[in-house]
């Protein structure tokens, strides 16, 4: 796409819904819906609409008739989507599939987040052409989805990520898990056998931009350079900002008793976003020194 004029964010109060409005705000005719959470961002249109309700959706859209929709709103909480299995389908399938038909309707590039939880974890850096091997409801779920809005509409760009960042409720993500506990003078538990590739919101958008402006399609894996456990995430966070390190506990998976299985590596490869974006992506402390540099937004 050589022009954004219209661009469409659904979960516009979430973790990655509200920065990419903010990111877009500046940059195109921007407006985000959001649920059960009212936001306001400065240079953006924000309308609560319900996306079970097809009826409003279909005509909101067809009246936007956006030229880009980035569909980000999902029940994300994984122990939640193993309890309600229907519940998380409807949000996390069905919608996604009712939009993909919409943009592909209304001419709209599609893009819908999917979750690096796709795969089983037991080798990690994987590339996009890896098969996926969901080991829960909600990774199982997203896989679904991933293989129906591609079909539906062939500009689709599904992206597999981890992200953090700040968010408006400042609890959405992993590191303001991390900070508000240790702030709070509470114990930090930090996985030492699961590790990933995270990424920050900043870097997030400035790489889904890139994408976008070269108007890729398929599956794309949006992550840092490095993997990391989720012990080493939360002490680098800590350090970083500051907070007492005592408070940093090491454990493992088994260890939190979660009912629902986690892949222990869902590390990404990211080549194909670095021949994309053009250039090498962020380590994992390039990331958060660069989130820690700036004013939270949403404060």
């Amino acid at each position: 796409m050589s022009k954004l004029t219209k661009v469409l964010i659904t979960g516009a109060s979430g973790l990655l819904g509200a920065n990419l409005v903010r990111h877009y705000a500046g940059r195109a005719d921007c407006t985000g819906f959001y649920g059960k959470n009212p936001i306001s961002i400065s240079g953006a249109d924000l309308k609560h609409l319900e996306l079970t309700d097809r009826q409003s959706v279909s005509r909101a859209i067809k009246q936007l008739r956006p030229d880009l929709i980035i569909h980000c709103a999902a029940a994300t909480n994984v122990e939640w989507c193993e309890k309600h299995p229907d519940l998380a389908k409807t949000i996390n399938e069905d919608v996604a599939i009712f939009l993909a038909e919409l943009s592909s309707e209304t001419g709209a590039k599609f893009v819908f987040m999917s979750t690096d939880s796709v795969f089983d974890g037991n080798s990690g850096n994987y590339l996009e052409s890896d098969t996926p091997g969901p080991l829960n409801s909600y990774a199982t779920g997203k896989v679904r989805a991933e293989e129906a809005v591609n079909r539906l509409n062939p500009d689709t760009l599904v992206i597999r990520s981890y992200f953090y960042g700040h968010s408006p409720s400042g609890t959405r993500s992993l590191l303001e898990w991390v900070l508000v506990r240790a702030m709070a003078g509470n114990v930090v538990p930090g996985f030492t056998d699961s590790y990933f590739s995270p990424i920050g919101v900043h870097d997030f958008a400035d790489a889904l931009d890139s994408a976008i402006m070269a108007n890729i399609s398929g599956i794309l894996h949006l992550g840092s350079s490095n993997a990391i456990s989720k012990h080493e995430f939360a002490r680098m966070v800590m350090e970083t900002y500051g907070c007492e390190m005592s408070l940093l506990r090491p454990i493992t998976v088994d260890d939190a008793g979660l009912s629902a299985n986690r892949p222990r590596n869902t590390s990404l490869n990211v080549a194909m976003l670095e021949s994309i974006w053009g250039r090498v992506a962020p380590s994992v402390a390039d990331g958060i020194n660069r989130l820690s540099s700036q004013a939270n937004p949403f404060a």
